[in-house]
């Protein structure tokens, strides 16, 4: 990926899309919100520097709009890694620790459903 360092900055991850089904939309919302908790920063428009996106299904297959379409290739060209919602939590964090070697503001999250690790998660619970 080419980003800056994000020792300067928190992890940025990208959410494109608008999930097309109830099940698609609750994957979406819950990876918003252990990012979140991650102290990871999510955000739904592609400014600035982005570390990961996540789209939709229909935007990965080439089903999405003209803008959509050109910031996917916005986001390939810039060696970002893109995935859908079934990428999970620790491939996303894994990801972005390839970024950066200090990566230490990243917290580790469980996979499984309400299952958090690391103390400052612990904390802000």
């Amino acid at each position: 990926m080419t980003t800056s360092s994000l020792s300067d900055r928190p992890a940025r991850v990208l959410f494109l899309g608008t999930p097309s089904s109830t099940v698609a939309l609750d994957r979406w919302t819950e990876l918003q919100e252990r990012l979140d908790l991650a102290g990871i920063e999510t955000t739904a428009a592609f400014e600035g520097e982005v570390d990961y996106a996540i789209l939709t299904e229909d935007i990965l297959d080439g089903y999405c709009t003209a803008a959509e379409a050109l910031i996917l290739q916005k986001l390939r060209a810039r060696g970002i890694t893109c995935a859908s919602t079934c990428a999970g939590p620790e491939q996303i964090l894994a990801a972005l620790a390839e970024t950066a070697a200090n990566v230490a503001s990243v917290v580790p999250i469980s996979a499984a459903r309400g299952r958090i690790y690391g103390p400052a998660v612990r904390s802000a619970v």
